[in-house]
Parts: C-alpha cells; structure tokens; sequence
C-alpha cells in the first residue's frame, strides 16, 4: 500500500488535518474580528459620567447613551470573538498532536512491514 493510502485510512491523521485545517479557519476569522471590533472600540470610547454619589458605598448608576450601548455591544462581540479565537488555537493544537500520533503509528507500521519483509526473505535465501 503506498503512503497517501495508509494515511487517508487513518482516521486519527484525518481528523488531525481536519482540526487543524478548521482551527486556522477559526483563528483567521477570529483574529480579523477581533481587530475590527478593537478599533471600534477606540472609536467610540464612551465617556462614562456616574450620577453624583455622596455616599462611598452606593453604586454609580451610569446614565446609558447610545456610544455607551455601541461600545457595550462591541465588547460583547470582542469577547465572543476572543472565545473563537482561544478555540481555534485549541483545535490547531489538537489536530496537531493527532497528525503525529498517526504519523508516528504509521512509520512504526512500516519498519514492523520491513521487519517481516527482511525476515521472511532471509529464511527463504538461507
């Protein structure tokens, strides 16, 4: 069997390229976003005013404007973005150690090959 055969049977080095493959779509999609919403996020800058609190332990009520909800509403997406991107680095890895894993099995089966190979062409020459 040749080489491309062993290695689109394994399904250990499929799924490897197949996590690595969709983890770097994940991370480019992510890392682009999270960049567009960090320079939406500079752009907006809300200017927080809290109401007057003469008490230290009372809490400041903001009054809500709409750069305030634009820059809430980035931040949201900022943060899902940054899950994204955490999640694709998690499958590049993941995939990564799979495609070894199975690279690794597969050169381990290929020395046991020749291995027998060798061993049942010396017993027939001797």
């Amino acid at each position: 069997m040749t080489t491309a055969r062993w290695l689109y049977r394994s399904y250990l080095f499929v799924a490897g390229v197949t996590l690595i493959v969709l983890g770097c779509g994940n991370y480019l999609a992510a890392a682009f976003k999270v960049e567009h919403y960090q320079e939406t996020m500079a752009e907006v800058a809300p200017e927080i005013r809290p109401t007057a609190s003469f008490l230290p332990h009372e809490e400041l009520h903001y009054s809500l404007s709409d750069a305030r909800e634009r820059w809430e509403i980035a931040r949201a997406k900022l943060d899902f973005y940054y899950v994204v991107l955490s999640i694709g680095r998690l499958m590049i890895s993941i995939g990564t150690v799979c495609t070894v894993i199975a690279l690794i099995r597969l050169r381990r089966q290929g020395i046991r090959l020749a291995r027998t190979l060798a061993a049942s062409s010396g017993g027939r020459e001797g």
